[in-house]
């Protein structure tokens, strides 16, 4: 169920191209910013494949925060719709029952003219 969830909410990222790190192999740097919930992310950042998050404002993250970002990156979940999905919940007065693709949902007859 914890997978479902996750793949369900994954971030919403716009991709910047940084500057290109000095050496002959190095790779080039993204910036990854999360649209909904406003986070970011530096990929290739000092070797290829490496994952920085950066705060919003620039300040440091502490280590679990950063540690608790990077686990979200590949398949979320995204905080901002974590919130959004708990809000649903509770506003819907479902206890909580999500309906999946396999279970029958009641829907209205279609009545020709």
């Amino acid at each position: 169920m914890k997978q479902t969830t996750k793949a369900a909410m994954p971030h919403m990222f716009a991709i910047k191209a940084l500057d290109k790190l000095p050496g002959l192999f190095k790779p080039r740097r993204y910036l990854y910013h999360c649209a909904r919930c406003k986070w970011s992310f530096v990929v290739n950042d000092g070797r290829r494949g490496a994952l920085r998050p950066i705060s919003e404002d620039g300040s440091p993250l502490t280590r679990d925060e950063v540690v608790a970002r990077a686990e979200t990156f590949a398949a979320g979940p995204c905080p901002a719709m974590r919130v959004v999905a708990e809000a649903h919940l509770h506003s819907n007065g479902s206890n909580g029952r999500i309906h999946t693709s396999t279970e029958e949902v009641s829907r209205p007859e279609l009545r020709p003219h």
